[in-house]
């Protein structure tokens, strides 16, 4: 079922929000986007097989303005209901919210202008993040600029997904860029990391217009524990750019913090370390940045020295890396 109210203007901007069982938030979400200074925008809402009142929440928006439409789906899980959103869309420029978060209402403007003034194809902005501690303000300065380089930022020290990024639509579908199939975790960070693969031209705004939300939303994706593999993902799946110096050096630290996180993390997520990281031996040991007893740390696990790990990670806790 698909509900719009006509409107034959092509927008700026296309806003897509995949919404899953979101009663509780996504008011405050709508609300946010209809407060922005810039007006020129749709929103495609795709309700993924909600079972609460999502759907009730998102059909009173579609009356109340007609930039809002929304497509309702059995529950085919977050990529499929983003790839859905960014099918319907028609914007010059897309962007993604999630249900459970807000924006500053100059957001919109504010990119957009950025993106138009630096005719960028994709303009990157730094985001809050709340948590139960307190708000945290996240930087998203990629250094350098280009393409290749952002794409190793990506992996290992910005934040991949589409929620701070608006993306130039003509250059998704110049280069073919989708959503894969079945892959629900970090698949917005998949899609900019393919994205990135080709040239395309990347500006960014020192300002933070996106709050993410992780206080209350107990079933969203990051607050449960996620399969190894399911981080792993990502970097496999650009490891024919790992012979690219700008891209190798953050392969090689993503890698090892991914290797460091699995050690303090619940078996059942990591089922065989040893097995797991075995391949990747030759990244951890080059990963920079690092104390030496860290990486000791992960390759006594590797190679089943177990008794000095327990005694190391009783030593050391999780600390580690917050030193580095």
């Amino acid at each position: 079922m698909y509900l719009v109210n006509n409107n034959s203007h092509r927008p700026a901007i296309s806003i897509i929000i995949a919404a899953y069982n979101a009663s509780k938030y996504l008011g405050r979400c709508l609300d946010s986007i209809v407060s922005q200074s810039f007006k020129d925008f749709e929103v495609q809402i795709v309700n993924d097989g909600s079972s609460d009142s999502t759907q009730q929440i998102a059909e009173n928006y579609v009356r109340k303005d007609r930039r809002f439409k929304l497509f309702s789906q059995d529950n085919q899980g977050s990529a499929a209901a983003r790839q859905k959103g960014l099918d319907l869309s028609e914007g010059e420029f897309t962007i993604h919210i999630d249900a459970d978060d807000w924006v500053e209402s100059d957001m919109l403007e504010e990119l957009y202008n950025a993106a138009v003034s630096q005719t960028s194809d994709m303009i990157i902005c730094d985001y809050f993040e709340h948590k139960r501690g307190g708000v945290e303000y996240h930087c998203q300065r990629p250094d350098p600029m280009d393409h290749l380089s952002i794409m190793g930022q990506i992996m290992a020290d910005l934040h991949g997904s589409l929620c701070n990024k608006l993306i130039r639509r003509d250059v998704i579908d110049k280069y073919g860029i989708a959503f894969i199939p079945h892959v629900n975790f970090a698949e917005d960070q998949c899609f900019v990391l393919r994205l990135l693969a080709h040239e395309i031209k990347v500006g960014y705004i020192n300002k933070a217009f996106y709050h993410w939300d992780r206080t209350q939303n107990e079933a969203s994706q990051c607050n449960k524990g996620i399969h190894v593999h399911e981080r792993l993902f990502p970097l496999e799946m650009i490891s024919s750019y790992t012979d690219i110096s700008p891209v190798r050096k953050y392969y090689d630290k993503a890698v090892f913090l991914i290797a460091y996180q699995y050690l303090f993390e619940p078996e059942v997520y990591c089922q065989n370390y040893p097995a797991t990281f075995r391949p990747f031996v030759e990244s951890i040991r080059k990963a920079k940045g690092f104390p030496f007893y860290s990486k000791l740390l992960v390759l006594m696990k590797i190679h089943h020295i177990n008794w000095l790990v327990t005694i190391f990670k009783h030593l050391r806790g999780n600390s580690i890396l917050q030193r580095r």
